[in-house]
């Protein structure tokens, strides 16, 4: 009975540590624009998204696979990763882009902080 306890509590760790993010996603970030031009992004913890790019972009943030997709309300999105060395980057698809094909740009983003900050 022990054993069979056991196991299925190293069931249920394993499967817990398997559905575990591969980052924290909430904070403030700094970003790149398809021009080069940098932004701040803003990921709270109620999954809205705020960005002080050109008049400030507002939207919401969702899992998708191992990476954030954030979806903006003038059309664009972004999609937010880290690879294998902890180095985020964003790759941005314009308003009706075909999200199956190739970003229009990916850059380099940088968590500056766990805590977003006041809204922008």
């Amino acid at each position: 009975m022990r054993r069979a306890a056991f196991g299925l509590l190293a069931v249920l760790l394993a499967g817990s540590a398997a559905a575990r993010p591969p980052f924290d996603p909430v904070g403030r970030w700094r970003m790149h624009h398809t021009d080069g031009s940098v932004f701040f992004a803003r990921l709270a913890a109620d999954q809205s998204a705020a960005t002080d790019f050109g008049g400030g972009e507002h939207g919401i943030w969702r899992w998708e696979g191992s990476g954030v997709r954030i979806l903006y309300t003038d059309g664009w999105d972004d999609l937010l990763a880290v690879d294998g060395n902890g180095t985020f980057s964003k790759r941005g698809w314009s308003p009706g882009q075909d999200r199956c094909g190739p970003a229009e740009n990916q850059t380099v983003a940088e968590r500056l902080s766990p805590d977003p900050g006041p809204p922008l």
